[in-house]
């Protein structure tokens, strides 16, 4: 058996077959692998006014915001206050809440809440954030906010959504649930939801929140092998926007949209292809010479696209 050192500060070191270790294991960097995954706690309490903290379940909501309808002498917000506008401790005075407990609050100054969704998010490394929003009552939806693929971003088949309301937090019962899923929006497999339903009244109900748990996981495709895919240009020159319309057999799939910038011929159309952020995301283009063009594409890009069948693309002026 061959012994491996690992030396401090040197990049590139591999260890090829199991390690078992007796004892703990503390990593302060980035640990990767094909499973991504995605931890936060969610709260939307709607609006709440009251004179002392036992009114909001005995702490503040950190992100949420806050005004001091009524301000009375000797309460004092200011160490856990980013003032929004006003004067702190005064009448009228809003700000965003950086702890859960005030100095004082013993005057029984009046707050009130704005009770808009917060998301604290614990954990994340899916390679990009996520965008929260509200559909509709009790219909909460989260999108990534990066530039790439929207098409199978959480595909149904590879992907976890856990989420689960307790019991014991205010202001739940028994009627109320909550479920979480993957699901199609604009395109298939791009979104993530969460619906909060009351099964007494039969309706989704909005204000249920309260440090909820919603944890994603998705098991990812990691084989980074360049292939060539073939596309052709259907827009004639000059034109401006060139962008991609991704195809699998005969199915349109995405389309990643161009710059306001105009091409005149080929060689300028490879550069602007190259250099757009939106169509250089799926990778490397190139002229074959007979007025089509190739694209040099990562292998997890195309079975995210087009596992079954063949990927192609069009150039075309948006």
């Amino acid at each position: 058996m061959s012994t491996k050192y690992i030396v401090n500060n040197v990049s590139g070191q591999t260890i090829t077959g199991d390690i078992t270790i007796n004892g703990n294991l503390n990593v302060t960097g980035v640990t990767t692998g094909n499973l991504s995954s995605y931890k936060a706690l969610l709260t939307q309490t709607g609006v709440v006014t009251g004179f002392a903290l036992s009114f909001f379940n005995y702490g503040f909501i950190i992100g949420e915001t806050y005004t001091i309808v009524s301000a009375q002498l000797g309460d004092d917000f200011s160490n856990i206050a980013n003032v929004q506008s006003g004067v702190i401790n005064e009448s009228g005075c809003v700000f965003i809440a950086t702890g859960t407990t005030p100095s004082n609050w013993s005057n029984g100054s009046q707050v009130s809440s704005a009770g808009g969704l917060i998301v604290e998010v614990l954990e994340n490394n899916l390679g990009y954030d996520l965008n929260w929003d509200q559909f509709g009552p009790g219909l909460y939806v989260a999108y990534p906010n990066n530039i790439g693929p929207k098409y199978n971003n959480f595909p149904r088949e590879k992907t976890s959504v856990l989420s689960q309301l307790s019991l014991l937090q205010p202001p739940f019962g028994e009627s109320i649930q909550s479920y979480a899923s993957s699901g199609s929006f604009g395109t298939k497999d791009d979104i993530l939801f969460l619906t909060i339903w009351d099964s007494v009244s039969e309706t989704f109900v909005d204000d249920k929140l309260f440090y909820v748990p919603f944890e994603v996981k998705i098991k990812e495709d990691l084989d980074t092998t360049p292939v060539v895919i073939s596309g052709s240009v259907v827009s004639s020159y000059p034109f401006s926007f060139a962008s991609v319309d991704l195809i699998c057999g005969i199915n349109y799939i995405q389309d990643f949209v161009g710059d306001n910038v105009t091409v005149n011929d080929i060689s300028e159309l490879i550069t602007e292809l190259n250099t757009n952020t939106e169509t250089s995301y799926l990778g490397t283009y190139s002229d074959p010479g007979d007025g089509g063009v190739l694209l040099t594409i990562p292998t997890n890009l195309v079975n995210r696209f087009c596992s079954n069948g063949t990927l192609t693309f069009e150039v075309f002026a948006d």
